[in-house]
């Protein structure tokens, strides 16, 4: 699947006149939206820290450039990915005939337990290089069921490093998703409550902002299956460029920097 998208900033005091554009672009009332975001790193192959630094005196040029290249090499394909716990509103409780309350599923029998964050594993690519219309780049969704979601990264090669909040409102415009949201500091705890803690639920309001202006990010974007069939990938183009027309009264909508979309790990040397 690719991701076309554009972006663009909001200002704290135009958030609610952002709000009501939207409403009266899309032709609907924001839906909130609440995720959690838990980051993860690829581990780096066995043996890398062992190859010999370029920095080495007694090394020749031609050997320096064939060590340096075989650390990009084994680099190249390491990655930043996410699980995203995705904040379901509270189940409606239903009183029973005897006066017990009890909560259900969605297929109308009674759930042994409430859930209230619906967990996915999320890749993004890094955006495609060059000078694009709107951003571009492959992206993958696997919804997690059950199971200890740590572990199972883990065990294939990725380590915990943080996580944040993204707190804001969704509206849809045919293929178009529109998301107005701001990034919050969560506190940090160790990978084995990452998932379980949710101490900070009950006063999601008092959490830090990331951005300390308090300002807003506007995501416009389309999924595509296919993103590498021209036809699509013209038609998603189109679609947001007409949104980024309508809305540029209100908002600069434009590509994403692509350093700062780069979802790569940098490469790095542990022996100087």
């Amino acid at each position: 699947m690719h991701e076309f998208a554009l972006y663009g900033q909001v200002r704290k005091d135009d958030h609610h006149r952002m709000l009501q554009q939207l409403a009266g672009f899309a032709r609907m009332q924001p839906q909130d939206a609440k995720e959690i975001h838990l980051v993860f790193k690829a581990r780096q192959p066995p043996g890398v820290d062992l190859v010999q630094s370029i920095g080495a005196s007694h090394l020749a040029s031609q050997r320096q450039q064939d060590i340096q290249r075989v650390k990009n090499m084994l680099n190249a394909g390491l990655y930043y990915v996410q699980l995203v716990g995705e904040v379901l509103p509270e189940k409606p409780a239903r009183v029973a005939e005897n006066g017990d309350v009890t909560m259900t599923n969605g297929s109308g029998g009674q759930a042994a337990e409430k859930s209230s964050v619906k967990w996915s594993f999320e890749f993004r690519d890094t955006p495609d290089a060059g000078k694009q219309a709107v951003s571009s780049r492959l992206i993958s969704r696997t919804p997690m069921d059950e199971g200890n979601f740590i572990r199972f990264l883990d065990n294939f090669g990725y380590d915990y490093v943080s996580r944040y909040m993204v707190v804001g409102s969704r509206f849809y415009d045919h293929d178009t998703t529109l998301f107005l949201h701001q990034v919050l500091r969560l506190p940090e705890v160790g990978a084995d409550e990452a998932i379980s803690d949710e101490s900070f639920s009950s006063s999601i309001n008092d959490l830090p902002e990331l951005d300390g202006s308090g300002g807003y990010i506007l995501q416009a974007s389309i999924d595509v299956v296919d993103g590498n069939n021209p036809e699509l990938k013209e038609r998603a183009t189109r679609q947001l460029l007409a949104v980024k027309e309508a809305l540029r009264q209100a908002v600069d909508l434009t590509p994403g920097d692509r350093l700062s979309l780069d979802t790569r790990l940098p490469i790095t040397s542990g022996r100087t």
